[in-house]
């Protein structure tokens, strides 16, 4: 009777009892296959993340968090849905020296965030030569390790359809047949399978099994910026620290010349002794990567706040960036562009200017979703993000840009409208119909009119009340530039 362990005793190991790599390696798998070795999938589960705050901000902060603490442990991670992990610990065994010493190292630091956030310490993983059998097995409790690809069948057979990402039809289907266990589903005929289940769900079998290709996106860390000046004495002159800045935009454009990035906002916080930091917060309406410029702009701001008191140090953060698109006259040493010339030339005036006066002195008009003319655009800080919406117009229904704030009566004498003079009507009527839901239902026919000062006027008249449009009363609205 032979007496050596089967390979696939050797296989698979619970991770709560897995060897050394070493042994592992020895015992398992021959010398001359050690080299030939590819991947191993670590896949981690944490159901105390209900899917019912995947949305939230603090998930998603808990998930990066995650996935920071992990990329410790490997330079291929992902996060492969709300509850769950996974990384590449192949080309990491060595270093940490085993697999068991990559469990303990991922238990306490999960442990640690998971007590942080007073959620329970329940953790599920797996390891495999594939990612979707990893999860699989992860999801299933199953907590195993798998070396080689041929033992995946025999380890995934006994994992319960249930555990399976299928749709609760599926999982009926499933139950209805007699269906159980995934080596239930492979004593079938091969190609009955994709008939009865579907092909996406072969696709997700031969994925486990290594049979089909299955790319995961990588998790990549927040490219953020934040470099720190400190000196023994207090400094109070705004004019002296200007060097310092200097430096601290040099390394800012070093680093954003490295990675082909560029910056969107600033924060420079001056450091005091017995003080808060004071801040100086820099929105760029374009982004920029050029030392001159974005010096012009800090010392522009600088000048227009007080410090708190004398500066014993500087330290300058970046956190939004945008990546930078070269074209060919980029290549000629000229700043790269993504707008239009006249965006371009009007920008950095609009930069300087909030720089000096503040981001909220800017303002632009916002057009709206909305019939009503007053109605129609809002004021907003220059560079706010808000949704825009494309206005079709034609001579007959062109509008002003200037508004009234208040519509202006217009007199009348023997039939004819005066503003500065008689006035004659060129286009119209344009009729606006809308707030019928509302106790101030508008109802106006608009006209466009002149005068002998050469002025071009918007003026309408209210249709409810008066049966006739004559004995109407007449307003101003707006006047075109």
């Amino acid at each position: 009777m032979n007496s050596r362990p089967s390979q696939a005793s050797l296989a698979l190991h619970a991770l709560h009892a897995v060897p050394t790599s070493k042994r592992l390696i020895k015992h398992d798998m021959p010398a001359r296959q050690r080299s030939k070795q590819e991947t191993l999938w670590y896949a981690v589960w944490l159901p105390q993340f209900s899917a019912s705050s995947s949305e939230s901000s603090a998930h998603l902060e808990r998930q990066q968090q995650i996935a920071e603490a992990l990329s410790t442990l490997s330079a291929t991670v992902t996060i492969a849905s709300v509850d769950s992990f996974s990384f590449e610990v192949a080309s990491s065994l060595n270093y940490f020296g085993g697999i068991d010493n990559i469990r303990t190292r991922l238990i306490n630091l999960l442990t640690a965030l998971l007590d942080s956030w007073q959620l329970p310490t329940q953790i599920y993983h797996a390891v495999s030569p594939t990612p979707a059998a990893s999860l699989l097995m992860a999801k299933a409790g199953c907590n195993l390790l798998v070396y080689r690809k041929s033992n995946l069948r025999a380890a995934l057979g006994r994992i319960p359809l249930q555990a399976l990402p299928l749709s609760k039809k599926k999982k009926r289907q499933f139950h209805n047949s007699g269906l159980s266990i995934l080596r239930d589903i492979w004593r079938l005929p091969s190609h009955q399978l994709g008939q009865r289940f579907g092909r996406d769900f072969l696709k997700h079998l031969d994925q486990c099994l290594g049979h089909v290709a299955n790319p995961v996106p990588t998790y990549t860390s927040p490219v953020q910026f934040s470099s720190e000046l400190e000196w023994d004495f207090s400094i109070e002159n705004k004019q002296a620290l200007l060097p310092g800045i200097e430096e601290l935009v040099e390394r800012l454009c070093v680093f954003l010349q490295t990675r082909e990035l560029a910056a969107t906002r600033l924060c420079l916080r001056f450091l005091h002794a017995h003080h808060e930091p004071t801040l100086l917060h820099l929105d760029l309406r374009q982004a920029s990567r050029q030392h001159a410029h974005l010096m012009l702009l800090l010392e522009t701001r600088l000048n227009a706040i007080g410090l708190h008191a004398g500066s014993v140090g500087m330290r300058l953060e970046v956190k939004h960036f945008q990546a930078v698109s070269l074209n060919s006259a980029a290549l000629k040493g000229i700043a790269a562009t993504s707008g239009t010339d006249a965006d371009d030339n009007i920008l950095p005036l609009l930069e300087e200017l909030q720089a000096r006066l503040g981001n909220a002195a800017v303002r632009r008009i916002q057009l709206r979703d909305e019939h009503c003319p007053e109605l129609a655009s809002q004021d907003l800080p220059f560079g706010e993000a808000k949704p825009t919406y494309t206005v079709h117009s034609d001579k007959k229904t062109a509008r002003p840009f200037w508004l009234l704030a208040q519509p202006v009566h217009l007199q009348k004498s023997e039939g004819r409208l005066f503003y500065h003079s008689s006035l004659r009507l060129v286009s119209g009527p344009e009729r606006i119909e809308t707030h019928w839901w509302k106790k101030q239902e508008v109802k106006r026919d608009y006209y466009i009119a002149s005068n002998r000062q050469g002025m071009r006027l918007w003026i309408f008249h209210e249709r409810q009340g008066a049966a006739e449009p004559a004995k109407q009363a007449w307003y101003l609205h707006g006047i075109f530039a």
